[in-house]
């Protein structure tokens, strides 16, 4: 046998694994991961952008190590933004130096040149539309693109989603609109030198209205009455179609608790008298529920938890009203706790108008405080009118509070020397009150668990004395003569591309008590009753560097005040917003708050504001964030022995023994 080509195959094997293995030892450096060490941004000329924008749309940079493919893919990336925003132009170079062989500088050098604006914008295929709802249609102020404008994608596809929608709520049920054409001229002329002509290519069909509505009830065994479902529809027969319509219609029954997952679908569609019939497919829930609940809010700016026992009835009294009852125990801490007897009935529309919805709550409830301990028995009717989104006021709301409250003192109340005691530890009254108030409320905001933009605001008056002085004069009772008014102000606003990663929020508040009758006979004044009727500050959802009801410029600061300032800016982040798992639901905040209680609006000094700032954690739930705040007293206007007044003259010690304070509670502080 001839073993001599085995044998000369083999070594040959043999040799080429040994080159292999020789090949990948000499590569092992390149193979090495390269550690960038600087990556920087340069503008040639005018820049339009600034860095933080533009690092926030590529990768390299934004993680520790070179990675060649995405940093190819970034010029292609930066290259899109800048034409996405009119600078067709526009030009990216690189440049990479190696400080060793494991690091790496990247810098990326753009040119954007002259941007593109908007020379024509042609609507086309609207020209047959009616003169009113053309004239609507481009009415000052709405549409997104005007001539003379830079391009912009986003704004060009909003333009074109404006028009549509419009259409489509106003007869047009199936216009539509094709991809917006864009031609750039090519010209020497200076005239017509980087612009453009967008073309708009519409098709609206015919306009048609709403036809009957049938409705689809799957296992209807409470009888639920049809008038009570149409009663919440945003439409009637022979109206104009609206696609905004049919979704406010969707939303509105789904308030009716009864109702299961309503939907509003086309049922048939008459192109010849150019009607649309819909039908609503919906299930019923439960009728009763009786539910245990575990518990955890914020009350007064003081976080409870604890336990509870709830009776719902769905469909009471066989209306789409709602009925709950239950009974809750809850605590911030061994000696102060709440327990709550609590009714209440909701009705979904008042008088036939789905507009106009009312509640009404009976309850017990009793506070117990480190200084007092009350008792409360309410009975509240509230009436809401919600008013188009488009007003600035959307939204009113009247209530009338009937209440009987018993005071006990646990702890004698002395003058400000502690020498002379005003009212003893033993000390007992009860009060019957009657409050009118009104709610102007103006939203705009777009998100309830993480708002990004808009404004919340709300005016608030109450009077206290009018039926109250009837209620003395028949029952002989003590009664509280006060006038209350307030205004809160809230706004968002995005500070990045995506604002659901970061955004910025404020919040103002002032409000006063104008209190008369209060020396009556020599009775005690409301300066001791429970929070139901004064301004607190301190807290989770107040100046964090407080506790609740620990800020005030006066003794009695526990049991509230007459005249209130406080604001916060905070900058809230969901950095992993874009990764998987559990950490994409983890968010920071850093914050500054300000203000102060006051007893009287006389006694107000811009001296006396209390400053803080601070940082937090959120984790955000299906029932809105879980927060933890660490507030730090920046400014304190009274300060502890000790201690300085500036947050930064004091020594490490004093600062996280005397001016931190640790907040918990569950949903945006505001």
């Amino acid at each position: 046998m001839n073993l001599s080509k085995p044998l000369t195959f083999s070594i040959l094997i043999l040799l080429f694994a040994s080159c292999l293995s020789f090949a990948q030892e000499d590569d092992e450096p390149v193979l090495q991961k390269v550690k960038i060490a600087d990556a920087s941004i340069e503008f040639k000329g005018d820049n339009a952008f600034d860095r933080d924008q533009i690092s926030a749309i590529i990768k390299t940079g934004n993680s520790d190590y070179f990675n060649y493919e995405d940093f190819v893919l970034d010029i292609k990336r930066i290259e899109k933004f800048y034409f996405d925003n009119g600078y067709f132009d526009a030009f990216v170079d690189t440049s990479t130096t190696y400080t060793s062989k494991t690091e790496i500088e990247v810098k990326f050098i753009i040119t954007e040149n002259t941007p593109y604006t908007l020379k024509e914008i042609n609507y086309i295929g609207i020209e047959n539309l009616p003169g009113g709802i053309k004239s609507e249609l481009f009415s000052d102020g709405k549409a997104e693109i005007n001539q003379g404008d830079i391009y912009r994608k986003l704004s060009v596809s909003t333009e074109a989603a404006r028009i549509t929608k419009y259409l489509q709520n106003n007869g047009y049920a199936f216009a539509y609109v094709n991809n917006p054409e864009v031609i750039r001229f090519q010209t020497k002329d200076p005239v017509l030198g980087h612009k453009v002509r967008i073309n708009y290519y519409f098709v609206v069909g015919d306009s048609y209205k709403f036809g009957k509505t049938k409705v689809k009830v799957s296992n209807d065994r409470y009888g639920l009455k049809l008038e009570d479902i149409m009663d919440e529809l945003e439409y009637t027969e022979n109206d104009i179609y609206s696609k905004e319509k049919i979704i406010l219609s969707e939303n509105r029954l789904n308030r009716m608790n009864i109702l299961e997952n309503p939907r509003i679908l086309f049922d048939r569609i008459d192109t010849v008298n150019n009607i649309i019939s819909l039908q609503i497919n919906t299930s019923i829930r439960n009728k009763y529920e009786l539910q245990p609940e575990i518990l955890g809010y914020d009350i007064d700016n003081s976080f409870f938890a604890g336990v509870g026992l709830s009776f719902t009835d769905r469909y009471f009294l066989h209306n789409a009203r709602t009925f709950k009852t239950g009974v809750r125990a809850l605590a911030n801490s061994t000696d102060t706790y709440r327990m709550e007897y609590l009714l209440e009935l909701q009705q979904p529309h008042i008088l036939k108008n789905n507009k106009i919805t009312g509640t009404w709550n009976l309850s017990y409830v009793l506070y117990s405080f480190d200084e007092f301990r009350v008792g409360i028995a309410k009975n509240k009717f509230t009436v809401n009118y919600e008013l188009p989104k488009h007003t600035y006021i959307n939204n009113l709301s009247f209530d009338w509070k009937l209440t009987n409250e018993r005071f006990v003192l646990k702890v004698p109340i002395t003058d400000s020397a502690g020498t002379v005691v005003l009212l003893p530890s033993d000390f007992t009254t009860n009060f019957l009150n009657s409050a009118l108030g009104l709610t102007v409320i103006h939203n705009s905001v777009d998100n309830f668990q993480f708002p990004t933009k808009g404004f919340f605001q709300t005016y608030y008056v109450e009077e206290c004395g009018l039926l109250s002085s009837l209620i003395k004069t028949i029952f002989a009772v003590q009664t509280i003569n006060y006038l209350k008014t307030s205004f809160l102000n809230k706004f968002y606003i995005p500070v990045t591309s995506n604002p659901q990663k970061s955004t910025l929020a404020s919040k103002f508040l002032v409000g006063n008590i104008y209190q008369y009758n209060k020396e009556e006979n020599n009775q005690p004044t409301i300066n001791f009753l429970p929070l139901d009727y004064k301004f607190i500050a301190g807290g989770s959802t107040s100046v964090r560097g407080w506790g609740a009801r620990k800020l005030g410029t006066f003794s009695e600061k526990d049991v509230g005040g007459n005249f209130i300032i406080e604001g916060s800016f905070e900058h809230r982040t969901r950095p992993f917003l874009n990764s998987k798992g559990l950490i994409r639901d983890l968010g920071f905040v850093t914050f500054f708050d300000y203000g102060n209680l006051w007893d009287e609006v006389k006694h107000f000094r811009l001296s006396d504001m209390a400053l803080a700032i601070g940082a937090g954690l959120r984790y955000y739930t299906i029932v809105g964030p879980v927060r933890f705040d660490l507030g730090f007293k920046f400014y304190d206007y009274d300060p502890a022995e000790g201690t300085n007044k500036w947050l930064f003259k004091n020594n490490a010690s004093a600062i996280f023994s005397k001016k931190l304070t640790i907040q918990f509670g569950i949903g945006n502080t505001f």
